[in-house]
């Protein structure tokens, strides 16, 4: 096992558990800061779809955020695992949730495909480059990569609690730096000494 990959195992338990640890108050206020900093944002006008996720586990919950949204006419899109990957399925209101395996949900088969112009991504923990380290399967990280082929101005936003900020998150080539992080406090940018994938 190289360096690198024992490193983000290690990293991996230690977020999960910091993530874990986040208090309920200050669950609360970071899932209200976000979303009034996400309703409020005019980065949104003119988007037309809005990738999420519906949380699991200790994730940032952006339900709410995705609620202001639908408010504003955005489509929105959660991810559904499908051969070892993500496909972005539109979330409708009145349409049922399948289980997919791993604690997730997602509309069915029968839901509209769509490719989002910004995409909300969980993660573990991440750094001030903007790099994240999510749960090892590479998901986020093809998916990304798949979209931006598509969508080359594709816009991704970490979700996160401060608590999970760290000094360096080990990165690989395959790893994508994400354009942005929320948290409770505020907006981090990637560092201007950052390389970027």
């Amino acid at each position: 096992m190289s360096d690198i990959v024992s490193r983000k195992i290690e990293l991996r338990r230690a977020a999960r558990a910091r993530r874990d640890a986040v208090p309920a108050d200050i669950r609360a206020e970071a899932v209200r800061a976000i979303s009034i900093r996400i309703a409020a944002d005019s980065g949104f006008d003119g988007v037309g779809v809005v990738g999420a996720y519906l949380p699991i586990g200790s994730e940032l919950d952006p339900r709410p955020a995705m609620s202001a949204l639908a408010d504003r006419g955005l489509r929105l899109a959660v991810p559904a695992i499908v051969d070892g990957d993500l496909e972005f399925r539109e979330l409708r209101g009145d349409a049922p949730l399948l289980d997919q395996g791993l604690g997730t949900v997602a509309p069915g088969p029968g839901a509209a495909r769509l490719a989002p112009d910004v995409l909300l991504v969980p993660l573990l923990a991440f750094d001030r480059r903007c790099a994240r380290i999510g749960y090892g399967k590479g998901f986020y990280d093809r998916a990304i990569a798949r979209l931006l082929v598509a969508k080359p101005h594709l816009l991704t936003i970490g979700l996160a609690f401060d608590a999970q900020e760290v000094d360096e998150v080990p990165a690989e080539p395959h790893d994508r730096f994400l354009d942005r992080i929320l948290t409770e406090s505020g907006v981090r940018v990637p560092s201007a000494a950052a390389s970027r994938s």
